[in-house]
């Protein structure tokens, strides 16, 4: 932790003492001295919920540090747990590490022997540590500092001495660290240190919570079983495709719980594999979901781990996918995107278009609407300005960032924008080729006279809803879709090339048409685009326009 409320360790010893426990001690094994403080504190059943209460929510954001209740713990527990020893590597205040010995006594052990020798873990922060072995100790009826298993450490660059080689569980709620946030990302010595361990398994967004994954795997005896609850976008980000390709290829997937309820503090949606350290010939991922952990149907475990969408798509209410295809996108065309350099790259060369001809119009994802740039129709922000019709010079551009202004003028040519971060995948028709187009919007280069095919096909309901399985929970919310450039060039192409060609003389017409009410050509192009992928299946067009951005003008 970077900061802490300044009596922290009196305020704990206080409610310590005041639930009539053991003295509350430091990590040194020092007793920390109470304070006179207001009974009113003592109110939440565990000291470990006491501690969270008492850190503010900055550190509780930088540290990636967000507790789980205490009875969803103990029913995750239940699921997970079925021999020790048990280890949490980032045990927080012990609300895991407690469920977990109650489960082994439950199971039939005594008290004391769990709490001395079958309950390990760690965390970086010196208090939860404290809190922790008190919480183990108080339960146990014995004195913290024989809780000796619990210590500070970093596990995910070395394993904490005294440990054992095996654990019959990993449980817990790693920190969430996202690299898209300033607050959690990592540093350029903390990228190196974890690359040198985790080699390929460490991209560039890889949320530190995955890491635990593997290193949990590192650490379960045969036929032991890891918990360990993660940020939904385990299912579905490119950059957690290494870690769940390693847990199919050397262990099992046995079970799921998602949570897409308010578990936790900001709704964050989460998940939790259940893999079990042992390659198991049939395998049933046994799924459970909301704060209840209620048992749902099973599904079979993917083969492919850029499939595990397929593991949540009807909790999350997605059509099923049957098509007939013909190629995918990668054989009509190519695909890039921008990088910072490319945002920031732009910022000397845009203006306010202000001549009758219109050079280089700069396109941003607030511009793109299905087979409509709104450039010119509608304000948007770029560098913390208000544009009404921003063009760029590329002159300049180059000017100021050679690499910046070449990689530009590469661009300059027929292509396709998509927007990310989307319901639906929405597409827009750069037909002269003088578009810039603006991180991060995703930009395909087909041949031109492919270019509306490409068009009409990433726009169907059928690709929607394959792109948003692929990448379920990737996005800011369950509901978004959120592709790179790679995975877009594995979408497939229709099979029926007379569906094809009706479907783009109807998004021709949508371009171009002034109407404002468009919903009948809109669901007949869906109708004949997804025919042309050899589907008519009604849920999925429903699914798709429920979700389509001209169906909510509709409805405004």
């Amino acid at each position: 932790m970077n900061t802490f409320p300044v009596h922290l360790p009196q305020t704990l010893a206080t409610v310590a003492e005041l639930k009539g426990g053991p003295q509350f001690l430091d990590i040194h094994g020092n007793v920390v001295e109470t304070g006179n403080l207001s009974p009113k504190i003592a109110q939440e059943p565990l000291l470990a919920e006491t501690y969270e209460k008492l850190l503010t929510s900055r550190t509780r954001k930088t540290a990636g540090a967000f507790y789980t209740p205490l009875d969803v713990a103990e029913k995750l527990t239940e699921v997970a747990v079925l021999e020790g020893p048990v280890v949490d590597p980032a045990c927080g205040g012990g609300i895991f590490l407690l469920s977990a010995a109650k489960r082994l006594a439950a199971l039939g052990g005594d008290p004391k022997e769990i709490a001395r020798n079958q309950i390990f873990g760690s965390d970086i922060d010196e208090w939860a540590v404290a809190v922790c072995r008190w919480e183990l100790a108080h339960w146990a009826g014995i004195e913290p500092e024989e809780v000796q298993g619990v210590t500070k450490a970093d596990p995910l660059t070395e394993k904490p001495s005294g440990w054992p080689d095996q654990f019959g569980a990993v449980i817990g709620n790693p920190p969430f660290l996202s690299q898209l946030h300033r607050t959690t990302s990592r540093t350029a010595d903390r990228r190196e240190e974890l690359r040198s361990r985790y080699g390929n398994l460490l991209k560039a967004y890889t949320n530190e919570a995955w890491l635990f994954l593997a290193m949990g795997l590192e650490l379960l005896a045969p036929q032991g079983q890891m918990l360990l609850i993660q940020p939904l976008s385990l299912i579905g980000a490119r950059d957690a495709s290494e870690i769940r390709k390693k847990i199919l290829t050397e262990a099992s997937l046995v079970g799921l719980w998602v949570d897409q309820s308010t578990v936790f503090i900001g709704h964050t949606e989460v998940c939790a594999p259940i893999v079990r350290n042992s390659l198991i010939d049939k395998k049933q991922v046994v799924r459970y979901t909301g704060r209840t952990i209620q048992e749902v149907s099973s599904v079979e475990q993917p083969s492919d781990p850029e499939d595990w969408g397929g593991l949540i798509a009807d909790l999350m209410g997605l059509p099923s996918t049957e098509f007939t295809g013909s190629g995918q996108v990668e054989h009509k065309a190519t695909t890039t995107a921008g990088f910072r350099q490319h945002f920031y790259g732009l910022v000397p060369g845009v203006s306010e278009q202000k001549e009758e001809e219109i050079k280089h119009p700069l396109i941003t994802t607030a511009m793109v609407d299905p087979f409509n740039c709104l450039w010119g129709q509608k304000s948007v922000q770029f560098d913390g300005k208000k544009w009404e019709r921003p063009v760029v010079d590329l002159n300049l551009v180059a000017e100021f960032d050679k690499a910046v202004g070449e990689w530009m003028r590469k661009r300059q040519r027929p292509k396709l924008l998509i927007s990310t971060q989307t319901k639906v995948i929405e597409v827009v028709v750069d037909e002269k080729g003088d578009w810039v187009p603006l991180t991060p919007l995703i930009i395909v280069e087909p041949q031109e006279e492919d270019l509306w095919a490409l068009a009409a096909s990433l726009s169907s309901p059928i690709v929607s809803a394959l792109a948003a399985r692929q990448t379920a929970g990737a996005a800011r919310s369950v509901s978004r879709i959120t592709l790179s450039a790679r995975q877009l060039l594995n979408l497939p192409l229709p099979s029926d090339k007379q569906a094809l060609n009706e479907a783009i003389e109807i998004a021709q017409f949508i371009h171009k048409s002034s109407d404002r009410n468009l919903e009948r050509s809109w669901l007949l192009f869906g109708e004949t685009i997804n025919r042309a992928y050899g589907t008519k299946n009604k849920d999925l067009i429903s699914w798709w326009w429920n979700r389509h951005p001209e169906a909510r003008k509709q409805n405004k």
